[in-house]
């Protein structure tokens, strides 16, 4: 297991080379670059990729010397033992890094956030909850999980069947023209499922009350979760570790 956990990854941080070199600086010192060649002779392109690392600031080079050039966050930077705070959607974009087996870890992944889905055909919004990891299965996490080629579930792989990589937003516009007859009526009649509607029914945000005749487990709600954009990981992780209260999916119409 990696020593160090990468959160919010870029394509640089996103190279197996990166995850392998910080977690070498991570426990060495003195670390030259003649050195780093002997440790990763197998590495193609080191001293380019080990300048792309500098030069993205993730990587310090000082008096031919290499180190990590970021806070490797632990549980002694924080106070775990703080209450939960209020549902919030936080925002903080940046690359963070955490110890991984640490207790700060543990409570980061298992810490909720809220996911919003919406379209650019009508002003449905879903928004769905998940432990921070996205391990939780979703429509927003399946969405990511495509995008940024993770390991599918078996219920992903499922769901992949039906609606594959299409644009989540062409798939948002059929999804959400089906979830709209809700705001009407409690059930919906529909003889022959697409694929939108099955794709709907496995991830059971609409249930099959009897034959042809389908209801929404989404609460049609008018209420708003607060977004809040944080500077400074150290920010972010301190109030991301307090959400941990989970909201039950509901829908939004504007």
């Amino acid at each position: 297991m990696a020593q160090i956990k990468i959160f919010n990854q870029t394509k640089l941080t996103e190279r197996p080379f990166f995850q392998d070199l910080i977690d070498h600086l991570d426990t060495h010192e003195d670390v030259t670059l003649r050195k780093l060649k002997v440790v990763f002779s197998d590495v193609k392109n080191l001293e380019r990729q080990i300048e792309d690392f500098v030069q993205a600031g993730f990587i310090r080079r000082a008096e031919k010397r290499y180190t990590n050039a970021f806070q490797t966050f632990e549980d002694g930077d924080f106070d775990l033992t703080l209450p939960a705070l209020e549902p919030k959607r936080l925002v903080y974009d940046a690359p963070f890094f955490v110890r991984n087996g640490s207790k700060l870890m543990t409570k980061l992944a298992t810490s909720q956030v809220q996911q919003v889905l919406k379209n650019d055909t009508n002003g449905i919004k879903l928004h769905i909850s998940s432990d921070f990891q996205r391990s939780d299965d979703s429509l927003a996490n399946y969405f990511y999980h495509v995008d940024k080629r993770v390991k599918l579930t078996p219920l992903e792989e499922e769901v992949f069947e039906l609606i594959g990589d299409s644009d989540p937003n062409y798939v948002l516009k059929y999804m959400t023209t089906f979830l709209l007859k809700f705001a009407k009526k409690d059930t919906v009649k529909n003889k022959k499922p697409d694929i939108f509607v099955r794709t709907l029914l496995k991830y059971g945000y609409i249930r099959e009350v009897a034959p042809d005749l389908f209801a929404t487990t989404f609460a049609l709600a008018d209420k708003k979760i607060a977004t809040q954009k944080l500077d400074t990981a150290q920010d972010f992780i301190a109030q991301q570790i307090r959400q941990t209260k989970k909201v039950e999916n509901f829908l939004t119409f504007e």
